[in-house]
C-alpha cells in the first residue's frame, strides 16, 4: 500500500471525528511516495527514534509527536534524515490522547483500571481519564503496576495512607496545577502523568493527593502500540515498535 493510503487508513480509527484539519495535532511531515511495507512506531520524532528506522530499513513511521518547533535546528535535522532515507512520516497527538483506545485509555487497562469518567480539556479534546480499580488497591501496587507498564523509571509522592480510590489520569505532560485541582474536585486521590514540576507536587501534598509519574515517553507509547494493533487489521503492512531509551529520569548525582 501506499504511505497515504495508510494514512487513511489512520483517519479511518477515529471515525466518525475528521481528524485530517487538525493543524499541529495531525499531519504527515514526510512522504517519500514509495510503497509502504514495513512501519516504525514511537512516541517521539527524534534523531534517535529517526536513525533506529534508517538502521532498519523502515519505509514508515507512526508516532504520537511531531519533531515540535521548539526543538529548533534538530526540527528540520529529523526532518532531512528521513527525506534523505526516504521514509515517510505521519504522526497523531491530541486525538490519539482522547480516543477510546488511545494514550490515556491504553495505559489505564495495563493498570488494570476501570474508566469510569473524563476530564483534562485540550484543544476541544478530553484527553484525561477518571479510574478506579476493581480490587482493593494500595498505593503501592499501583506504583509498581505502573513500572512495569511503562519499564521506564517513575517517580512517586505518597501523601496519604489510604487504599486507592479514585485515579485522574493524563499520560504525557499533564503537570499543570490545575489538572490535579480538577482531578481532585471529581473525588481521585491519586493523579498519574508523565512529567511533574515544583508546583504540580507542591500542590498535590496539600491537597492530599498521591502522584505517580512514568515519564512522558513511555505513559503515551501503550497509545501508539494500540493504534498500530487497530491498523494492523486493515492494513497489509509490519509494524514495528521503537523503543526509545528512558531520557527523562537521568542519572542520581549524590551530594556530600
Amino acid at each position: 500500500m501506499t504511505f497515504l493510503e495508510l494514512v487513511e487508513q489512520v483517519k479511518a480509527c477515529f471515525a466518525p471525528l475528521d481528524i485530517s484539519p487538525l493543524e499541529g495535532e495531525f499531519g504527515v511531515t514526510t512522504n517519500s511516495e514509495r510503497k509502504v511495507q514495513q512501519v516504525g512506531y514511537a512516541t517521539n520524532l527524534s534523531r534517535a527514534v529517526a536513525d533506529r528506522a534508517i538502521a532498519l530499513g523502515l519505509d514508515a513511521l507512526i508516532t504520537h509527536h511531531d519533531a515540535w518547533d521548539f526543538l529548533y535546528e534538530s526540527r528540520e535535522a529529523v526532518y532531512q534524515a528521513l527525506r534523505s532515507h526516504q521514509i515517510s512520516h505521519c504522526f497523531v497527538h491530541a486525538p490519539l490522547d482522547a480516543a477510546p483506545f488511545g494514550t490515556t485509555v491504553a495505559l489505564a487497562k495495563l493498570l488494570s483500571l476501570r474508566v469510569v469518567g473524563e476530564f483534562a480539556e485540550y484543544e476541544g479534546f478530553m484527553c484525561g481519564r477518571i479510574c478506579t480499580p476493581e480490587n482493593t488497591l494500595s498505593f503501592d501496587e499501583l506504583a509498581a503496576r505502573l513500572s512495569a507498564a511503562t519499564g521506564a523509571g517513575i517517580r512517586v509522592w505518597k501523601n496519604h495512607d489510604r487504599a486507592v480510590g479514585q485515579v485522574g489520569i493524563t499520560t504525557g505532560g499533564g503537570s499543570m496545577t490545575d489538572l490535579v485541582r480538577e482531578a481532585s474536585g471529581l473525588g481521585c486521590d491519586t493523579y498519574i502523568t508523565g512529567e511533574s514540576n515544583l508546583y504540580m507536587a507542591q500542590y498535590a501534598i496539600e491537597r492530599g493527593v498521591n502522584l505517580l509519574i512514568g515519564t512522558h515517553t513511555h505513559t503515551e507509547f501503550p497509545g501508539v502500540e494500540s493504534l498500530c494493533s487497530k491498523l494492523q487489521s486493515t492494513c497489509p503492512v509490519e509494524f514495528v515498535p521503537l523503543q526509545e531509551q528512558d531520557v527523562e529520569t537521568g542519572t542520581l548525582i549524590l551530594s556530600g
